[in-house]
Order: structure tokens, then C-alpha cells, then sequence
């Protein structure tokens, strides 16, 4: 029982001072609220660009191989059996030059290009799936070697554009590493400036209750609770209006670049929900236990 009284009381002193300090309390809620908006933006951004990286890193996974004419199929089927024998080989497949020029004829645009072929000039194909693209390269290296590839056109390997992927998965995500880091800093500073408003105006209370013989925590707790309690309102705010914007930005976007894999992820909605209100509770917890530390001498 006295532990629920000292809880309620700490909830209660929390609530009070929370709104005796309104100015102050309402600075900070807003300020929170921005840099949780700019946090969960950030997620958001980052998952869309996922999106977009991933559907591009589903297509150059895979590495296509011209076999030459005449090759015979016992020398496809050795190649592709040592193909299947590296690791970070997910699947190898072959298509013959009938089933490749009907998958070219299957296009309508091409259709009449077909009809005016006297003979198959398509190759036959070997398509290797891969599980990193760092892979991607020596496949290539190993087709190339192969005495059964066509000289004219060995392999489809973009390998500029693979780099470029790779090096820009690897920016968005130190950008946004940083870019949280910076903004989780400045929410701790504000909660801690928060707290040290909140105790210059107690201070005349907590003076009292140091003379009566409060325990340490007994003074303190109101101002941690007071620190979450203001965390946690930033971080349902800045949810709520990231929730109402995201759905409406992204069809958007659809419309605009729809030459981009992006979408709307219903399972993305409840982590980034998660992870901004864990993120305002471990905020105000952070930076309210850091100022009372600091700020409140008992």
C-alpha cells in the first residue's frame, strides 16, 4: 500500500507541476514532438527507400548468360552444376533459344519484329540468382571464362549500377544514423531543461520535504514521471499526425514517380508506431533522470 501512495503521489505531483509550468511544459511537449516527427520521418524515408533499394536489388540479383550457339547441353549442364556449387547461389535456370525468343514475342510491341525474323537469332540463356549482390561480380568473371559463353554479349552484370546501390543502402543508412543521433541528443537536452524549470519552482517544496526526511526517490520520482508524462504526449502527437500524413504522401508519391517501386506498408505503420512512442517514453525516462540527478541535491 505505501508503495501505490508514493506512486500516486508521484503521478499526481507530476500532473500538477506538468501544468503549473505550462509554458514551459507546452515548449517542450511541441519541441519533442517536432524532433520525434522528424525521427519518425526519417523511418519512414528510410523504409521507402528500402523499398525502392530492395525491388531494385530483387532485379540485378539476378545475372543473365548468353550461351553461345551449337554449345552442347552436357557443357551447359556442367557449368550450371558448378554454378549451383558456389556459395550465395540461390538458383540457376536454363532457357533455350525457342523459349527465349517466345518470351521476347510475348510483348506485343515486339510481335511484328518477330513475324519478320527468317531465323532465331536469340540465345540461349542461363539466369543465376544470388543472395549478395557482392556475388554478382565474380559470376560474371566465372561466365566470362566459360568456353560455352557468347562472345557478343557474355552477360547482362551492371556493375556500376550495383556499386552505386550498394554505396547508396550504405549513405541512407549512416545519414540516417546521424541525423538520429543529433535529434535524440537535442530531446534529452530539452527534457533536462524541463526538469530544471520544473525544480526551480518546486524548490521551496523540496526544501520541506528534505527537512521531514524524504527519501531521495520520493523527491525525485514526481520530476522522472513528469519527464516520461511529457514523452510520451510528444510521441502520441507526432504518431498521430504521421499516421494521418503517410497514406495520403505515399499514394501521392505513387502517382508522381510511378516509375518507383514504393508503397504503402500497413506492417511498417505499427513498428513505426512502437518504435516513436518506446522512443518518447526512453526520451523523457533519459532526460528526466539525467536533470534530477543533476538539478535535485537531496
Amino acid at each position: 500500500m505505501k508503495i501505490w501512495r508514493h506512486l500516486l503521489f508521484a503521478l499526481r505531483t507530476a500532473w500538477l507541476s506538468f501544468w503549473r509550468n505550462a509554458a514551459v511544459s507546452l515548449a517542450a511537449v511541441v519541441s519533442i514532438t517536432l524532433i520525434l516527427a522528424l525521427c519518425g520521418i526519417t523511418l519512414i524515408i528510410g523504409h521507402s527507400l528500402g523499398q525502392v533499394l530492395q525491388g531494385y536489388r530483387h532485379k540485378v540479383s539476378i545475372i543473365s548468360i548468353s550461351v553461345a550457339d551449337r554449345t552442347p547441353l552436357t557443357t551447359v549442364q556442367e557449368f550450371m552444376d558448378q554454378l549451383r556449387a558456389r556459395p550465395g547461389v540461390t538458383s540457376v535456370q536454363f532457357s533455350t533459344k525457342q523459349q527465349e525468343l517466345a518470351n521476347f514475342a510475348s510483348n506485343p510491341t515486339n510481335q511484328q519484329l518477330v513475324q519478320q525474323l527468317n531465323d532465331n537469332p536469340v540465345a540461349a540463356r542461363i539466369r543465376v540468382r544470388v543472395s549478395r549482390l557482392a556475388d554478382i561480380k565474380q559470376i560474371d568473371t566465372m561466365a566470362r571464362s566459360w568456353r560455352g559463353v557468347d562472345p557478343n554479349g557474355a552477360t547482362d552484370y551492371q556493375g556500376d549500377f550495383i556499386n552505386n546501390l550498394l554505396r547508396l543502402s550504405a549513405w541512407v543508412n549512416i545519414a540516417g544514423l546521424i541525423l538520429m543521433s543529433v535529434l535524440v541528443v537535442a530531446s534529452v537536452v530539452i527534457v533536462m531543461n524541463t526538469i530544471r524549470t520544473a525544480v526551480y519552482h518546486r524548490r521551496q517544496e523540496i526544501e520541506v520535504m528534505k527537512l521531514v526526511g524524504a527519501t531521495e526517490w520520493f523527491v525525485r520520482g514526481p520530476f522522472v514521471i513528469e519527464g516520461l508524462m511529457t514523452g510520451l504526449i510528444a510521441a502520441g502527437i507526432a504518431l498521430g499526425v504521421l499516421l494521418t500524413a503517410y497514406r495520403p504522401v505515399v499514394n501521392g508519391l505513387q502517382s508522381q514517380l510511378f516509375f518507383l517501386p514504393l508503397s504503402y506498408d500497413p506492417g511498417f505503420v505499427s513498428t513505426l508506431g512502437q518504435d516513436l512512442l518506446w522512443a518518447g517514453v526512453l526520451l523523457g525516462a533519459v532526460g528526466s533522470y539525467v536533470g534530477v540527478r543533476r538539478y535535485v541535491k537531496v
